[in-house]
């Protein structure tokens, strides 16, 4: 069977002797790069990430989208995503890791969901500041990098305090950029339990009526929800999700395209082959020669 053989980092991956490496990390974009070249290629990791690039350019591929990487641009990842970059040798900014834990411990009454760009893996990951926009977060994570190097008492709360106060203000202009309406918050919670679903049986079960079973929903309802949080069916939800599994096996792993199809769940790799083909416009076998 097809195996994704793809990195999954971990925060002590990175700087194990640095503070409370095992649940936070920040640094220089900068330093990041040039102290940690094997994340130039493809990977994963099991944290949350923020990124503000402030100078340099290049790409930035997450999920088998590219975005463009210019001065001013944030970047959200959730963990599990797959990206890779290619960037000038001048780039330069702040990159932020947390783990779940090391947030919820400061806000146990919350969680990272209620921020829009973390609230779904189908909002967008990305973010266009204007010049003073970015230099008003700069303070804030010139701060948690003075902060880091301070041996002060309370230390992780105040890491936590700007780390919240950062995540605040990035939410406010993200969802003024992206203009998401507030969704009400029984129903961000009921749709991010929905994702949670889909992960967990997106590949042995397609079929919209299991998932509002799942959910104590009537299909309509289900629906209704999807569409008032991410403008998808249920059924383009998880057509999206099965896609993307494929995109990174295709990619990652040397399963053929039949043992892909039914690590899926497809009893038909024909079916598989139509239904890939009229999603992404061509072939599996077209696409794993692309990216190859």
């Amino acid at each position: 069977m097809a195996k994704e053989s793809l990195p999954i980092y971990q925060i002590p991956d990175f700087e194990p002797e640095r503070f409370d490496s095992a649940t936070f990390y920040y640094s220089r974009f900068g330093r990041h790069l040039q102290k940690h070249k094997f994340i130039q290629k493809p990977h994963k990791h099991d944290f949350y990430i923020v990124l503000l690039v402030t100078a340099g350019s290049g790409t930035h591929s997450i999920d088998f989208k590219e975005y463009e990487v210019t001065p001013g641009t944030v970047f959200f990842l959730q963990p599990g995503q797959v990206h890779s970059w290619q960037l000038s040798g001048d780039s330069e900014g702040h990159i932020l890791f947390f783990g779940t834990e090391f947030y919820s411990f400061g806000f146990p009454a919350k969680n990272l969901g209620s921020f829009p760009f973390f609230a779904s893996s189908n909002y967008p990951c990305y973010l266009s500041l204007q010049p003073e926009q970015s230099r008003g977060l700069d303070i804030y994570f010139s701060e948690i990098e003075q902060e880091t190097q301070n041996a002060g008492w309370a230390k992780k709360e105040m890491l936590r305090s700007y780390t919240e106060i950062l995540l605040v203000k990035l939410g406010r202009i993200y969802k003024a950029a992206h203009s998401l309406e507030d969704i009400a918050l029984a129903s961000e919670d009921r749709f991010k339990l929905l994702e949670a679903v889909v992960e967990a049986h997106f590949g042995t079960n397609r079929h919209a009526s299991f998932y509002a079973d799942q959910l104590n929903m009537s299909l309509k309802q289900l629906n209704r929800l999807s569409k008032t949080s991410v403008g998808k069916t249920i059924s383009e939800i998880l057509l999206d999700r099965v896609i993307l599994e494929s995109q990174r096996l295709l990619t990652y792993s040397d399963g053929t395209v039949a043992e892909i199809a039914a690590q899926l769940g497809f009893d038909d790799p024909s079916y598989f082959t139509r239904l890939f083909r009229k999603k992404i416009g061509a072939t599996p076998e077209q696409f794993r020669r692309s990216v190859r």
